[in-house]
């Protein structure tokens, strides 16, 4: 069974080894990083407790947690601790990784995935958004909207169009109404600070 579930994560393993790992700082008013770090094998949790240097304990080295898959789901201790700095949104996460649920989504290569979301309508990209914080990162990044926006539109990309891309981003720009659009277009026009320049439209 471990031989399966290996082969299994074999293509999704990182160059370190990890099929997951997170680094973050605990909730303030703490300080301290904290790290999960999964394999297909054992799960690791890592505590760097920041002190004042004048402290007893500021050189005290980071602490280590490990388990196996099963030895985790009864750690009460590591469980608590991962719930209480990084919260009960990634503790269910890492319960459903360790049950075999690998979220493949988020290991596809930033160019495949604006590729999917050029196929996808508004609404699914609304809601993809809302899955993390690296989804939510493309799916308002002008390499996705630049492109959506010259598939939605017959606008003619001129000088001042892409001076307020700069400005205001893609995204902005492709929910403007016309009236706004144009009112700004002018602006730009008659700014005597636009210089000329030319965009790269970004599709990786």
């Amino acid at each position: 069974m471990a031989t399966v579930w290996y082969k299994r994560c074999a293509p999704w393993l990182a160059e370190d080894g990890s099929l997951y790992q997170r680094t973050d700082t605990a909730p303030s008013p703490s300080k301290d990083f904290v790290q999960v770090f999964v394999t297909p094998t054992e799960i690791v949790f890592r505590l760097w407790k920041i002190v004042p240097p004048t402290r007893a304990d500021a050189s005290q080295l980071p602490a280590e947690s490990r388990a196996t898959y099963a030895e985790f789901l009864e750690d009460a201790k590591m469980r608590g601790d991962i719930e209480r700095t990084l919260g009960d949104r990634e503790l269910a996460y890492l319960d459903n990784l360790l049950q075999g649920h690998i979220d493949y989504l988020n290991r596809l290569s930033r160019k495949v995935l604006l590729n999917i979301m050029y196929m996808l309508d508004l609404v699914t990209i609304s809601k993809l958004s809302q899955v993390n914080k690296y989804l939510r990162e493309l799916c308002s990044s002008d390499a996705l909207w630049s492109k959506l926006y010259m598939q939605n539109t017959t606008q003619p990309i001129t000088h001042e169009l892409l001076m307020l891309t700069d400005k205001k981003g893609w995204k902005e720009v492709f929910f403007m109404n016309k009236v706004q659009l144009q009112m700004l277009l002018r602006r730009e026009t008659d700014n005597p600070k636009s210089k000329d320049k030319s965009t790269v439209f970004l599709t990786s």
